[in-house]
């Protein structure tokens, strides 16, 4: 039985490696190029997948009918993750993205969408989809486009279906109807830069009280990066802090931070799905985040054994979660 649902983006990523990132107008030397299949739908269903077990992940996504298509199903399909939801539409490229990544793992990327684009509101109906979400504990919707999004979250709910959703880049494009929606989900995974647009503060301290303000009140994970992640509980007034891995301490450095946040929101839904408590699935998502960006490839998530030995580690050796009401936070 599917124990997780996952819509978004397919990409074929092409990483390049280099010393620092370019100027405006500069060329800058090359020292190594690899080419693996990623896209936030397909990392996140691999993360969970690589957590779950093999035939538990469904992904629900668009491809071309191009040789990418093609490698991208067998990537996918050897991670265990089940594809029959991925819609190959003809005359489109497969999504493609450009990397490039400095020695310190820090990145700049430019994504040409191609099939990703063309995911339709009445795709999200097909008797597959229905039958996927009708046996998931949940479903992660990162992002295809917003009509799809809507679509799956209107079903999804219907068929109550707990729903977690990191919107991503479609932050941009209708904050408005966005907010909207983010309102009718159970857990919302957001950037710095995402909950600044979104909620129109960058102050970790008053964006809890944003959120009331602005009537959430679901989960909001704010994702930090190398300062771990945040949970805002608004009905309860409730601020959740867990921090990155002592990485150093483990002997481990950043090579490339492309995919944490996928690596994060996949590893949170696997144990959602596991029925841990949102908690557990906040601290194991920040320890899945953070062993993601110490390899090179996009999809660096870790197996559910070294996942659970490395955070068994880290309490060893301090790793601790902080909760505190926002009258607190604010003190």
């Amino acid at each position: 039985m599917v124990g997780l649902a996952v819509c978004g983006a397919i990409n074929w990523d092409v990483s390049c490696f280099m010393d620092r990132l370019p100027v405006a107008g500069e060329e800058v030397a090359v020292r190594q190029i690899t080419r693996v299949s990623g896209g936030t739908g397909g990392n996140v269903a691999v993360a969970g997948a690589r957590i779950l077990g093999a035939e538990k992940v469904a992904l629900i996504g668009a491809v071309g009918q191009d040789d990418i298509a093609q490698q991208q199903i067998a990537a996918l399909e050897g991670e265990g993750v089940i594809t029959e939801g991925i819609q190959r539409i003809a005359g489109e490229e497969s999504g493609q993205a450009y990397i490039l990544v400095d020695q310190a793992g820090q990145n700049v990327v430019a994504s040409h969408l191609g099939a990703n684009a063309r995911l339709g509101r009445e795709y999200v109906h097909r008797a597959w989809v229905n039958q996927q979400l009708n046996q998931s504990r949940s479903v992660v919707i990162t992002d295809p486009p917003f009509e799809a999004a809507e679509e799956l979250l209107d079903v999804a709910k219907q068929s109550g279906v707990g729903v977690l959703w990191d919107p991503g880049v479609l932050v941009s494009q209708n904050r408005d109807a966005l907010r909207t929606l983010a309102r009718k989900v159970e857990v919302l995974f957001l950037n710095e830069t995402e909950a600044s647009s979104l909620l129109g503060t960058e102050q970790l301290d008053t964006s809890l009280q944003r959120l009331q303000e602005t009537g959430f009140s679901n989960r909001i994970v704010l994702k930090l990066g190398a300062r771990g992640a945040v949970m805002f509980e608004p009905e309860k007034d409730l601020m959740v802090e867990v921090p990155a891995l002592p990485l150093e301490q483990l002997g481990l450095n950043v090579i490339n931070t492309v995919g944490c946040g996928d690596a994060f929101v996949g590893a949170f839904a696997a144990y959602h799905a596991l029925g841990a408590n949102l908690r557990k699935s906040l601290i194991m998502a920040s320890a899945a985040g953070c062993l993601n960006a110490t390899r090179s490839e996009t999809r660096g998530s870790p197996e559910r054994q070294i996942l659970e030995d490395t955070e068994q580690k880290c309490r060893d050796l301090g790793f601790a979660v902080r909760q505190h009401r926002h009258s607190r936070a604010l003190g």
